[in-house]
C-alpha cells in the first residue's frame, strides 16, 4: 500500500485561496485528516466521500484524504433519489463529509472494494446513470502538466464557478495549487455583476460551459473582464456559433477545448489566436495526450476522414469503479465521432450514441424516460435533446398519458425529488402516439412541428 503523501502539508499554508489565509485553511485540513484517521482501517477499502457544497470545505476535505492516499469519492450533495440509490449501490465510504443520504456504517450488501490512492470522479458515461471514473493524484498532475505547457510558463490563477465534483471545477482547484497560483469562487451571480477576484492583469482563467459565456457576453459590465483574461477555457459541448462570433468580435482570449471526466479534462485545445482567425474546432492534443481517429475495424482513418476518437494519456482514468479495470498504457476508444484536418487539428463531429448534453451536463435520455413512466401517470415516454441556442441542446420529453388522467404538475414533483435538476425536461409535450415513424425512428419533422407548436401556445 502506497503511504508517501503526494505533496507537502506546508505547501497549503500560503494565501492561494481567496478570502482564506493560507494558516487558516492548513488548519481545516489538519482537522479533517484528523477525522479521516479516527475512522480507523475502514477509510482504506471504503474511502472518503466529499459531498460538500462550499468549495473551502470541499477543498479541505479533498486535500486532507488525498494527502492521507485515502480513497476519495467525489459526490453531488443535489442528487436526487435515482442518483443516491445508484451511488450506494457502488460506494460504501467510511467517513462522510457534507450532507448525504448514504450513512457510514458497513454496508452488508455486495458494494465494490476502492481501490487504495484512487479519486473517484462521477461521471453520466457514456451509457448514462452514476459512474465513477477511478483516477489518481499522479493523474490530475499529468493533466496540470499537459495545460500549463500548453498555455505557457507562469502560476494559474482560477476563477472557478463550475461545481468541485466536475471535473471541470476539481482542474481548476488542483491547477491553482499545483503551478503556485490562486484560485477564487465566486458565484456565477457575481461575474454576471462583474465582482471578479482581484488577480494581476490579464492572469485569470476561467472555465465556462458555453450558456454561462453566453449570459456573461449579453452584460456590458462582464466585457472587459473576459477580455482582459490569460484564458477562458470553453468545453461541455459545441457552443452555438453566435456565441463564438460574439466572443470573436470582442477578441475573448477563448480556448475551445475537448476531454472529459475520463482523461481529467482537456487533451486537446485550440489558442485564441486560431480561433480569432476563424477557427471553431477542438484544436491540437495536448503535451501528456495523443489522439487517433479510428474506423469501425480498429484501424487509424486517414487524414480527413472521420471516425470514432481513440485517446491515449498520462492523465488517462484506470476504468469505472465496480468494473474490470483497465492496463496501465491502454487508449479509451471514446463515443465521439471526429477527425483531422490537415493542420492536425481535431473535429469533433457529434456523438455516436444517444447522450444528451445539456448546458454542459451529461444526460441519458433513457434514465429520464423511465425516471417518468415510474410516475405511473404516463404509458409512454420519449426524451430527446433539441438544438437550443442557450443550452446547446434542451431536453424535451413527449409523453402519452395514462388511463387515469393526472395533472402533469403532480407528478412533475416527483420527478424533482428522482432527478438532478439539470434532467429534468424544460419542455413537457402531451402527445396521442409518440412521434415515431412506421419504422420506430424518431420523426424528426413531426418532433418540429410539435416543439414549435408548444412553444408557441403560451402566447396564444
Amino acid at each position: 500500500m502506497e503511504t508517501t503523501p503526494p505533496f507537502d502539508l506546508k505547501e497549503l499554508k500560503r494565501d492561494w485561496i481567496a478570502d482564506v489565509s493560507g494558516y487558516s485553511f492548513s488548519k481545516r485540513v489538519q482537522r479533517r485528516i484528523e477525522t479521516i484517521r479516527g475512522s480507523g482501517v475502514a477509510a482504506h477499502t471504503r474511502g472518503v466521500l466529499i459531498a460538500e457544497e462550499d468549495p473551502v470545505k470541499f477543498a479541505a476535505a479533498f486535500f486532507a484524504a488525498v494527502h492521507l492516499r485515502m480513497p476519495v469519492i467525489l459526490a453531488n450533495r443535489r442528487w436526487g433519489r435515482i442518483e443516491w440509490a445508484e451511488a450506494a449501490a457502488l460506494v460504501n465510504p467510511a467517513v462522510i463529509f457534507g450532507s448525504t443520504p448514504l450513512g457510514t456504517e458497513k454496508c452488508a450488501g455486495s458494494v465494490p472494494r476502492v481501490a487504495p490512492s484512487t479519486i473517484l470522479i462521477p461521471t453520466g458515461g457514456s451509457s448514462g446513470g452514476v459512474k465513477f471514473c477511478v483516477h489518481r493524484w499522479e493523474h490530475l498532475v499529468a493533466s496540470c502538466e499537459g495545460l500549463a505547457h500548453f498555455i505557457g510558463p507562469g502560476p494559474i490563477h482560477s476563477c472557478c464557478v463550475l461545481p468541485l465534483f466536475h471535473v471541470s471545477g476539481l482542474m481548476q482547484l488542483v491547477r491553482s495549487f499545483y503551478t503556485g497560483g490562486r484560485i477564487a469562487f465566486p458565484s456565477f451571480d457575481d461575474l454576471r455583476a462583474g465582482r471578479f477576484p482581484d488577480f494581476p492583469s490579464n492572469t485569470t482563467c476561467l472555465s465556462l460551459v458555453a450558456t454561462q459565456l453566453q449570459r456573461l457576453l449579453c452584460l456590458k459590465r462582464t466585457i472587459r473582464p473576459l477580455m482582459t483574461a490569460r484564458a477562458i477555457f470553453l468545453g461541455g459541448g459545441p457552443a452555438p456559433l453566435s456565441v463564438l462570433e460574439q466572443a470573436r468580435e470582442l477578441k475573448i482570449p477563448l480556448f475551445l477545448s475537448y476531454g472529459m471526466t475520463e482523461t481529467a479534462a482537456m487533451v486537446a485545445a485550440l489558442t485564441p489566436d486560431e480561433f480569432l482567425a476563424g477557427q471553431t474546432n477542438a484544436g491540437r492534443p495536448l503535451w501528456h495526450a495523443s489522439i487517433e481517429i479510428v474506423g469501425p475495424d480498429g484501424s487509424p482513418c486517414l487524414q480527413g476522414e472521420s471516425g470514432r476518437i481513440r485517446i491515449k494519456s498520462r492523465a488517462l482514468f484506470k476504468g469505472y469503479h465496480g468494473q474490470r479495470m483497465r492496463n496501465a498504457g491502454d487508449s479509451y476508444l471514446t463515443e465521439d465521432e471526429g477527425c483531422f484536418d490537415r493542420y492536425g487539428r481535431l473535429h469533433v463531429i457529434g456523438r455516436s450514441d444517444r447522450l444528451i448534453i445539456s448546458g454542459g451536463e451529461k444526460i441519458d435520455p433513457r434514465e429520464v424516460e423511465s425516471a417518468i413512466l415510474e410516475t405511473g401517470a404516463v404509458e409512454q415516454a420519449l426524451v430527446l435533446g433539441w438544438p437550443d441556442p442557450e443550452w446547446g441542446q434542451r431536453l424535451v420529453a413527449f409523453y402519452v398519458e395514462g388511463a387515469v388522467r393526472t395533472d402533469p404538475g403532480k407528478w412533475d414533483q416527483e420527478l424533482r425529488s428522482d432527478l438532478a435538476h439539470y434532467k429534468l425536461p424544460k419542455l413537457m409535450i402531451p402527445v396521442k402516439r409518440l412521434p415515431m415513424t412506421v419504422h420506430g425512428k424518431v420523426d424528426r419533422r413531426l418532433i418540429q412541428s410539435l416543439i414549435e407548436g408548444a412553444l408557441e401556445a403560451p402566447r396564444a
